[in-house]
């Protein structure tokens, strides 16, 4: 086998510290952004650090050294193990970077008997500085992306847009800490129309409040008491226009009973029956 003249080698080594330079230009020049796997990367690497190595160290007759104080001594190093491990350095610096997917997020949204899908409204969420609105499918979810991937395991704030419905009480949502994409599916709870209303309960002819009553309405819990001029207020678990009966009692006296239609915000007189 002939063997390789120094001029030879000069040439071999030469192209493999050129090839190593353009590789590392292309590599400053897209900003890392190189698609190669990682181990071919490093073998590539490798291979190129041992021909510049070969080339500076062996043809060029340069020599590098590094010395370090240990607690043992001195360590010194010089020629090709000191360009070998500033080139190996160097390349680990500028090694691919695996690309992070961006975060994704459904909402499937259901009613509290989980037996219709709700198909109108919206969903918002907040999660640090990332904020999506998003309207809801005909399959009833809420479709969200491009969630910053360091963004994994953080709580999500949600609030809803569906008229009738509300979120159920001190329920945390998060994002999922191992995966890209995150399932949420809630059961909303049906909001309860409520009534809002006032009265005074009076005596005949004198038209003089009615302290200390207790006002009941059929066909609910909720019971009412006058104060010392009469009057009363109530909030009661039904639509507005909703018609009660209306039963009043002093002591164990009762003093009122009639049937009465409720409205929001209505003001009810009650005169004391004869």
């Amino acid at each position: 086998m002939k063997k390789l003249t120094q001029l030879n080698w000069i040439f071999i080594s030469l192209a493999g510290f050129i090839l190593f330079a353009l590789f590392f230009y292309l590599v400053t020049l897209s900003k890392q952004k190189i698609e190669l796997d990682t181990p071919v990367y490093f073998f590539l690497i490798i291979l190129i650090d041992l021909l510049a190595t070969g080339f500076l160290a062996g043809a060029m007759k340069s020599v590098a050294t590094y010395q370090s104080n240990t607690p043992k001594g001195n360590l010194y190093l010089a020629g090709p193990v000191v360009v070998f491990c500033i080139i190996l350095y160097v390349g680990y610096q500028y090694r691919p970077q695996e690309k992070k997917q961006p975060l994704s997020l459904s909402v499937k949204i259901a009613t509290p008997d989980d037996t219709n899908e709700i198909t109108n409204g919206s969903v918002s969420i907040i999660v640090d500085l990332f904020q999506q609105t998003r309207n809801i499918n005909e399959q009833g979810i809420a479709f969200f992306t491009g969630i910053n991937n360091e963004y994994q395991g953080r709580m999500i704030d949600l609030s809803l847009h569906i008229p009738g419905y509300h979120l159920p009480q001190k329920q945390r949502y998060l994002l999922s800490d191992s995966s890209t994409h995150t399932n949420l599916s809630i059961q909303l709870i049906k909001n309860v129309e409520q009534t809002s209303f006032q009265g005074r309960l009076f005596s005949l002819p004198d038209k003089i409040g009615i302290s200390g009553a207790e006002i009941r309405f059929v066909g609910t819990s909720k019971v009412a008491k006058t104060d010392s001029l009469g009057n009363f207020s109530a909030t009661l678990p039904i639509k507005p226009g909703t018609e009660l009966r209306i039963i009043v009692l002093k002591g164990n006296k009762e003093v009122y009973n009639s049937l009465r239609n409720i409205y929001q915000n209505d003001f009810l007189t009650l005169t004391e029956m004869e």
